[in-house]
């Protein structure tokens, strides 16, 4: 008789230990999976970071060799590993300069993302603190998969007229 009240005893405690565990972390939030970086935006990105100074800016040349391949980026899927092969065709068209200047970019956002997160850390909010995208999340959080590709498609159109444009 005693060994039958230990197993009901024991399984009670088993069943309130996991409903416990079940009601901590109801309330914890469920990180998301980080979503693999685009090579395609990273490539607009670095167009629009040695476009910025007049010292690194793409000449003629550089430009009617990369813009095939933008144009052919603007079609392969993110999860495409052709994307990837492009994008480091793209960046190979660079010269030291620009790729010195996408390095000291890349540097420099990493820094503020620093400065962010230790803003987040010590609970500010504001200068340094971090980013609120809508509905008070982190930027980019309340993006559809939609929403995303219209926006990528839209970057990648304004991209092409642009470096059309500087090649005439």
């Amino acid at each position: 008789m005693k060994k039958r009240w230990l197993w009901v005893g024991l399984i009670a405690a088993v069943v309130v230990l996991a409903a416990g565990r079940v009601y901590y972390t109801r309330g914890q939030p469920v990180a998301e999976p980080q979503r693999p970086r685009d090579p395609g935006l990273t490539v607009l990105f670095a167009i629009r970071t040695v476009e910025r100074a007049d010292g690194t800016r793409l000449s003629k040349e550089q430009i009617a060799k990369i813009l095939p391949f933008v144009k052919a980026l603007k079609d392969v899927p993110t999860t495409d590993d052709a994307g990837v092969i492009i994008a480091r065709a793209i960046r190979d068209t660079f010269t030291a300069e620009q790729k010195a200047a996408l390095e000291a970019a890349r540097q420099q956002f990493q820094a503020r993302g620093r400065q962010q997160q230790q803003g987040a850390a010590a609970g500010g909010v504001g200068e340094g603190g971090p980013v609120a995208g809508p509905a008070g999340g982190p930027a980019g959080a309340g993006i559809s998969d939609e929403q995303r590709a219209q926006f990528r498609a839209r970057a990648f159109e304004r991209m092409i007229r642009y470096l059309e444009r500087r090649m005439k």
